[in-house]
């Protein structure tokens, strides 16, 4: 009965998938073209980051929902989690280096090459919120389901979370510790009493 709950979760999500993709390819070629110019092409840019992502999930379900067996969709869909959790992070990564070229570039008046990085930064973060979406659906399907993991999911689960903490810790900025204060005394002094050993 939960392997039936299991493969009906997995279809629903391709059905939600497709209705996504149809919305997608629709606002993609409408009022968003209207607008000329750099900017009037930048909502286009991340619908079609959306329309990708959302395109590359459909495919992959579909193509774990046609496995002879409840096991191999199982498998599949957990890796599919971990392959768009990978995404996301990667991108984030991109999005942060990306942002800190934009910076750099305004600040030294390279106002070209910060326009450039701008419109890639319209695609990252498209890409970044659509790889976690993905990911938020797969992982809730997961649990809702409360399949069994398989076991190799373990040791790839756990270098993803290495890999998110070395992330992490590339983006922590790092300023000079201070040195701390010496303790001093009160004012008017009191007296040290020194421990007696028994």
């Amino acid at each position: 009965m939960e392997s039936e709950s299991f493969v009906s979760r997995v279809m629903a999500l391709i059905q939600k998938s497709r209705r996504a993709l149809r919305l997608y390819s629709t606002a993609g070629g409408s009022s968003y073209n209207r607008v000329e110019g750099t900017i009037g092409e930048l909502p286009s840019v991340q619908v079609a980051e959306w329309r990708e992502i959302n395109g590359l999930l459909l495919r992959k379900l579909t193509e774990a929902a046609e496995a002879a067996n409840t096991k191999k969709i199982i498998d599949d869909v957990f890796a599919l989690r971990n392959e768009f959790q990978t995404l996301w992070r990667t991108t984030e990564a991109e999005l942060v280096q990306s942002q800190r070229d934009l910076i750099a570039s305004a600040e030294s008046g390279d106002f070209i090459r910060a326009a450039t990085l701008a419109t890639n930064l319209v695609s990252l973060k498209a890409r970044l919120q659509a790889g976690q979406a993905a990911h938020h659906e797969l992982d809730l399907l997961i649990k809702r389901s409360k399949v069994v993991r398989p076991a190799a999911e373990l040791s790839e689960e756990s270098a993803t979370v290495l890999s998110t903490l070395e992330l992490l810790d590339e983006q922590v900025i790092k300023e000079p510790v201070s040195k701390p204060e010496p303790l001093r005394a009160a004012a008017g002094g009191g007296k040290v009493i020194p421990l007696k050993r028994r």
